[in-house]
């Protein structure tokens, strides 16, 4: 691949495009100000103004979204997999159709889980200086279903939803659809088809890799100059070559995700797989090397991986950085390592 096409892959923080209007919900009271991100794919915006940075597909999207203090984002349930990284800000989580099966309060490094099919919201609680990223299962993930109450407020602000979940803005000159062409709000015995999750259950979906121990030996370059980390399972059947090391959430999502720790001058070594990976840096500096090409990427920038092609990932802070790393597709993905490793390993 030519260098031009390897940097079109690296999306860095400052570069993320949001849309202060992605969602129907925006121009409710407490919900304004949020800003939607898409960073690969198109995620499950309903505006079309929305920016997506890299298109192809991945076998799932990653996105991102910030809100002012004190400001909600609606009930709403997804038909594939949701999850969340806490990089800035507190964030308190709620969720049941009605909002009242449970709630938490998530701070920086917490990655949650959202069973499918659970109406959930969230607020930021902390300072304005808050980001989360988020990954979203499948190429197509579908739509929003959104609460009755968002439905029925925004069309009181001139917001309303087709049946294909694209925006109508009439105060933006758009035309009024026919009746029958509008999302309808869901009826009573719609509602209770949907999950009841207890918080008990929840909090189970909550990983940090500050509060888990993660493996050491995981890969083996591991026992190399270089190659030193520590390998968290957070979802998924993951990319690791221990079989004996489980995730903390097994259910497909259609990727799996994991954490890789590593201190200064530490990461992977010259490897490749065979399906498509997506980085995501928590916290620290890092070198990757994407065939002859090498990025020096930082917090929450993104850099998308084809699959079979070369890379290396090293920690070249001061101190010890984290790497999420998401895998396309539910199976297993076998790791390669490049003759210079293998001649290492012996």
């Amino acid at each position: 691949m030519t260098q031009a096409s390897m940097a079109h892959r690296v999306v860095r923080s400052c570069e993320y495009i949001p849309c202060e209007e992605a969602f129907v919900d925006t121009r409710l009271p407490g919900r304004e100000g949020k800003m939607n991100y898409c960073i690969i794919g198109p995620g499950v915006a309903e505006n079309d103004r929305q920016v997506v940075h890299i298109a192809e597909p991945h076998g799932f999207n990653v996105g991102g979204v910030s809100l002012p203090t004190g400001k909600i984002n609606s009930l709403h349930s997804h038909t594939t997999a949701e999850v969340f990284l806490i990089c800035r800000g507190e964030w308190r989580f709620f969720w049941g159709y009605d909002g009242t099966d449970g709630e938490a309060v998530l701070k920086p490094g917490d990655v949650i889980s959202i069973p499918t099919g659970t109406f959930r919201a969230f607020e930021s609680v902390g300072s304005d200086d808050n980001f989360m990223l988020s990954w979203l299962g499948e190429d197509d993930p579908g739509h929003v279903t959104w609460a009755n109450d968002v439905i029925e407020g925004a069309a009181e602000f001139g917001f309303y939803l087709r049946k294909d979940s694209s925006l109508v803005d009439i105060n933006a000159g758009d035309p009024m659809p026919a009746e029958e062409e509008l999302l309808r709000p869901l009826t009573e015995a719609e509602l209770l088809r949907y999950n009841r999750t207890s918080p008990a259950e929840m909090a189970a979906r909550v990983y940090n890799v500050e509060r888990f121990k993660g493996a050491t030996d995981a890969f083996a370059d591991c026992s190399l100059p270089g190659g030193a980390k520590t390998y968290h399972p957070i979802i998924g059947e993951g990319c690791h070559e221990r079989s004996d090391t489980p995730a903390h959430i097994l259910n497909p999502h259609s990727f799996s995700l994991c954490a890789i720790e590593a201190g200064p001058g530490n990461g992977f070594l010259a490897h490749r797989f065979g399906v498509k990976q997506v980085l995501t840096i928590g916290s620290g500096e890092w070198e990757v090397t994407l065939g002859d090409d090498r990025f020096t990427v930082g917090p929450e920038d993104t850099v998308s991986i084809p699959a079979d092609t070369w890379r290396s990932l090293r920690n070249t802070g001061g101190e010890a950085g984290v790497v999420y790393l998401a895998t396309s597709g539910d199976l297993h993905a076998g790791i390669e390592w490049s003759e210079d490793v293998q001649s290492k390993l012996g």
